[in-house]
């Protein structure tokens, strides 16, 4: 289970994976950036330097999760919170060889790597050695890409879709309250009042 930073983690540390296996598996004669972006930054992009962006659009309960009736694991923890996070994947390049190859090695990378685990986190979120986030491809329609590039402002570019499943996000402990053992009420009627007719 991760901290709330854990988000960040995911969106950095694929970044940082997917840079270090270009560095060792390019595109011949393509030098290539991989950077998480938030949405302010995306739209300061111009295109001219050729590079990857990882954007997270979107967040959601995850859909296994989120019925879940409140609970507390062994240890007396809270049952965490679990998310997945959409992440849009886009090659800015400035022709059309490159943005293709580009995807293509994008997709063959997190085609082998489906899983991620606390190596990929570097030491930020919090993640434990038992915490897997699963990537999954996620298709984009027209419709979909054209709403997103829409609010985003930059031309349309080639993008990709993915789900990070399973993000589980450590509650904060609620104080121990001591357990209610007893109740007493007592009731007494006011006979003074009633025979003056006085509620």
């Amino acid at each position: 289970m991760a901290s709330v930073s854990a988000i960040h983690a995911i969106t950095s540390g694929l970044a940082q994976v997917l840079s270090r296996s270009y560095q060792l598996r390019p595109v011949q004669g393509v030098t290539c950036k991989f950077e998480p972006q938030g949405i302010s930054d995306l739209k300061k992009l111009t295109g001219q330097d050729t590079k990857v962006t990882l954007l997270l659009y979107r967040i959601t309960h995850n859909e296994h999760q989120r019925n879940r009736p409140p609970a507390t694991l062994p240890a007396g923890k809270p049952v965490p919170l679990t998310v997945n996070i959409h992440l849009l994947i886009t090659v800015w390049a400035d022709s059309a060889l490159r943005e293709q190859s580009l995807l293509a090695w994008t997709m063959r990378e997190l085609h082998q790597r489906p899983v991620l685990d606390r190596s990929v986190f570097a030491d930020i979120g919090g993640f434990g050695a038992g915490d897997l986030v699963s990537l999954v491809p996620e298709d984009l329609t027209l419709d979909d890409l054209s709403k997103l590039w829409q609010v985003l402002v930059p031309p349309l570019r080639p993008s990709l879709g993915y789900v990070a499943r399973n993000i589980m996000l450590d509650l904060d402990a609620q104080p121990a309250a001591a357990p209610v053992v007893a109740t007493r009420l007592t009731l007494e009627d006011d006979v003074a009042s009633v025979a003056e007719g006085t509620p």
